[in-house]
């Protein structure tokens, strides 16, 4: 039985590619991904918070497993269900009386979530402990950082800026927890994704320690691919991957969105 299972929001968006080397459990675990442009109001449609069962049922199952549970919520106040880590502390206790359970907040969006969910699943797989694995998951939130370009920026209402609710003008931001950092507003796309690929570069440059990328796009495949190969060239990254957002992750950042979500390593 392994010490911790570590069970992440789906809206951290974690590819399976990480996901399955480290055992990391996502909730709910077929969150269908947003993959081709989509029609926005159509997408609208399935705004809001998720429902907490999954994330609950998850949980109850770890505990079967192993002798801790760690759930690990998105920090966006957007893709946390409302009163997960309670009802999934409920579930845990409900199933197996005195196991140890704990829910964190990665104060995250994205990957900025999901490699802190990473890590602490990582190193629960190398055996370490509850509180282990919880501080394996905090030393990744103070490095963590989250850039995006918004195509449709007017979709990000929980942001509570004004400058997202104008229509037609693309926003380069920063995704801290559940704030939106204007940037830059930038009419054409071309102009907006050189800003955001030139301020990654510019936050980016001149560290030590091992980089780990993560591209992240709403229906936007190509130019997540090409920003992913630009990274490569350039930053050389110890891992760089593509990371789709989930469909209801993009009904707050928008179709056509591309983001980075990056740390480093201590030198």
């Amino acid at each position: 039985m392994p010490p911790t299972i570590v069970v992440v929001d789906a809206d951290a968006c974690v590819p399976e590619v990480l996901r399955a080397p480290a055992g990391l459990v996502v909730a709910p675990p077929e969150a269908p991904l947003l993959l081709e442009p989509e029609n926005v109001p159509r997408l609208s449609l399935e705004a809001g918070r998720p429902a907490p069962g999954p994330v609950a049922e998850a949980c109850a199952r770890a505990a079967e497993r192993a002798d801790a549970v760690l759930y690990v919520g998105a920090g966006d106040a957007y893709g946390q269900p409302e009163g997960a880590g309670q009802a999934a502390r409920h579930a845990v206790e409900a199933y197996a009386p005195g196991r140890p359970f704990a829910a964190y907040d990665s104060a995250a969006a994205l990957m900025g979530a999901g490699w802190q969910a990473l890590a602490a699943a990582e190193a629960a797989r190398d055996g370490a402990s509850l509180e282990q694995s919880l501080e394996a998951a905090a030393a990744v939130r103070e490095r963590v950082h989250v850039l995006a370009m918004l195509e449709h920026p007017e979709l990000a209402t929980a942001a509570g800026v004004a400058e997202l609710t104008l229509e037609g003008t693309r926003a380069v931001v920063d995704l801290h927890g559940a704030d939106v950092d204007v940037l830059s507003r930038i009419p054409k796309r071309d102009l907006a994704l050189r800003a955001l690929r030139d301020r990654f570069a510019e936050q980016t440059g001149g560290g030590s320690g091992r980089l780990h990328v993560a591209i992240h796009h709403a229906g936007a495949g190509a130019g997540a691919q090409a920003l992913a190969t630009w990274a490569e060239r350039k930053l050389v990254p110890a891992r760089l991957v593509v990371a789709p957002l989930t469909r209801h992750a993009a009904t707050r950042l928008g179709p056509r969105m591309l983001g980075v979500a990056w740390y480093r390593e201590p030198a």
